[in-house]
């Protein structure tokens, strides 16, 4: 890898904090499962570059098993059979891990009802009070 890992505008993994290793894959497989290292694993590691206070806080708080206490994010991608198809998953998740930790829901802006939604339920209301008003006993004067 020799570009940096965009994750959004203020925040990208240089390629030096992304370890890549080669690792047998588990599970079945055809003639050649115990002769190739096709599935990949990536180390991340968050203390080699500089990221914004903010975001670290975020992905710290950012509850994932995949992140160790020492700041490393490891993925093992390995649903490909070839090694550099794997690779290309394993970044992609790892981009989408960091930009789920690093995402924070825009504020939620108050609104009211509208005039006619209210009157709309208003009679709805008084529709309803009258269906069980006169469900009760009936007086004969």
């Amino acid at each position: 890898m020799d570009k940096p890992l965009y994750i959004d505008k203020r925040l990208s993994v240089p390629p030096h904090a992304i370890a890549t290793s080669a690792i047998r894959a588990s599970g079945p497989g055809g003639q050649s499962v115990n002769k190739t290292n096709s599935a990949v694993q990536l180390r991340c590691d968050l203390n080699a570059f500089h990221i914004n206070e903010t975001y670290r806080r975020r992905i710290a708080r950012f509850r994932d098993s995949r992140i160790t206490d020492d700041f490393v994010i490891i993925i093992k991608a390995q649903t490909h059979r070839s090694q550099a198809r794997n690779l290309e998953e394993g970044l992609l998740r790892l981009q989408s891990l960091l930009r789920k930790a690093v995402y924070v829901d825009p504020p939620r802006i108050k609104s009211r009802p509208s005039y006619s939604s209210q009157k709309r339920a208003v009679k709805k209301q008084k529709r309803r009070s009258e269906i069980k008003a006169a469900r009760g006993k009936i007086r004969d004067w």
